[in-house]
């Protein structure tokens, strides 16, 4: 075991106490939200964009300016909606298993994270190192990578591949 072994296994240690901490509720909540703000922005940033004229007079600016505000407005209302049902859970007397099972989705994340970080890793010069080539936790995390990569639609992993 080398040092790449042992930082992948800290990423995922620490994702998966990170789960442990917050809970399944609050985990999944944040995943949905981030999602669900990056999606509002990118569909309503022009439009609101245009609200915003007459206090921002280049078109640039006010376009970032939107896309941003649009995005905290969803993060902030998701908060409050993600620490809503955080304490109906702890109310039910539900708080262990939510904390037990934000431990295995904080251990699935950190390794969704590695894998496409070995993913990405692997296209780069890296991959030849031997430190690289002799870790075996980044051949399990290649083989992790790969089948992320076959759940992607072909023509994006062309895309990928040609990276």
């Amino acid at each position: 075991m080398n040092w790449i072994d042992a930082a992948v296994i800290a990423v995922i240690f620490l994702s998966a106490l990170v789960g442990l901490a917050r809970g399944l509720i609050r985990e999944v909540m944040s995943l949905a939200v981030w999602l669900a703000a990056i999606g509002v922005g990118y569909l309503y940033y022009k439009p609101f964009a245009e609200t915003l004229t007459p206090f921002i007079a280049q078109p640039g600016v006010r376009l970032g300016v939107a896309f941003v505000l649009l995005v905290l407005v969803v993060l902030i209302l998701g908060a409050i909606l993600g620490a809503l049902l955080s304490a109906l859970v702890d109310k039910t007397g539900l708080s262990g298993v939510d904390r037990v099972l934000g431990l295995l989705f904080g251990a699935a994340r950190g390794g969704v994270l590695v894998a496409m970080a070995v993913f990405l890793a692997s296209l780069t010069p890296l991959a030849d190192e031997t430190w690289w080539q002799e870790s075996p936790v980044i051949a399990q995390c290649q083989q992790a990578a790969d089948w992320l990569l076959s759940l992607v639609p072909p023509a994006l992993q062309d895309q990928l591949k040609k990276v």
